[in-house]
């Protein structure tokens, strides 16, 4: 039996260069591994595999972690890519189209938990995300997400506004293609509030209350600081050695804020 963790990946830097003439967009962008994370089981010992998927009670609103279970599944894939027989169960934290690639990670995790040692960027079949997932640490990503430079570590604690409300990437890149980028961090920004204007809401709020550059993850719907709990002045319900978690009212409804920091490539492993 492995005991896993699967990282979120928070896109610090985010870029669009061109879009190809399948539809598919090339981008320039940093990421890191963050303590944040998804836990997995995985059990080779059997004859006949699985995928079980349950939600973590401690981060509210389950239907935000409920992921379907079939071949379009990113364990079940991974395990397909492998050829692999086993029993995955998955904690879910990270919230499905929330831009921090849940399911990318949790198909890397697998892939670590059963010894792939393959080209990293042969496993974009699975997801855009799952090479630097699989990499791992702070890195440079680029292509279609595929091409993945492995950068030094970096070391920085960052706090998550998790809303209710998910967006859909492919709505995004679709806005995108309409509206273009304000210049800020993330050229997905401007098209994320306008397949859902209560990001902007929500990250205008935020700003005006922490007085901190608020920043979009991925293709949202996540944002967030560089910064402590303590240091935006919110209290820790740790219910959970390894989470910090607060709640916050905001114009657009509940919203879970998590505390957490970056990995390095050797806690990485440790997690994995």
């Amino acid at each position: 039996m492995h005991h896993v963790e699967a990282p979120a990946k928070l896109t610090i830097r985010f870029e669009v260069r061109s879009r190809r003439s399948d539809g598919y967009h090339l981008i320039e962008a940093e990421m890191v591994a963050l303590s944040f994370a998804d836990l997995l089981k995985v059990d080779t010992a059997v004859s006949v595999g699985g995928v079980t998927m349950v939600a973590d009670p401690l981060l509210g609103d389950a239907d935000r972690y409920r992921v379907v279970v079939d071949a379009s599944n990113s364990v079940v894939r991974a395990l397909d890519f492998l050829g692999a027989t086993a029993q995955v169960e998955v904690k879910k934290r990270i919230p499905q189209s929330a831009g921090l690639g849940g399911g990318s990670s949790d198909a890397a995790a697998v892939l670590r938990a059963l010894g792939y040692q393959g080209d990293p960027s042969a496993t974009a079949i699975l997801g855009a995300d799952v090479p630097p997932s699989l990499v791992g640490g702070h890195v440079h990503v680029s292509g279609i997400g595929d091409e993945v430079e492995l950068l030094p570590d970096l070391r920085r604690d960052y706090v998550l506004f998790l809303p209710e409300f998910s967006i859909s990437t492919i709505a995004v890149y679709r806005a995108f293609d309409r509206v273009g980028s304000d210049g800020g961090g993330n050229d997905l920004f401007l098209a994320a509030c306008e397949v859902e204007p209560k990001l902007r809401l929500l990250a205008d709020e935020l700003e005006a209350r922490f007085h901190k550059p608020i920043m979009l993850a991925g293709s949202g719907s996540t944002l967030f600081a560089e910064a402590t709990l303590a240091e935006l002045g919110l209290v820790s319900q740790r219910t959970s050695p390894e989470l910090e978690l607060a709640m916050l009212s905001t114009l657009v409804g509940s919203v879970v804020v998590v505390g957490c920091h970056t990995l390095a490539r050797p806690e990485l492993n440790e997690h994995g």
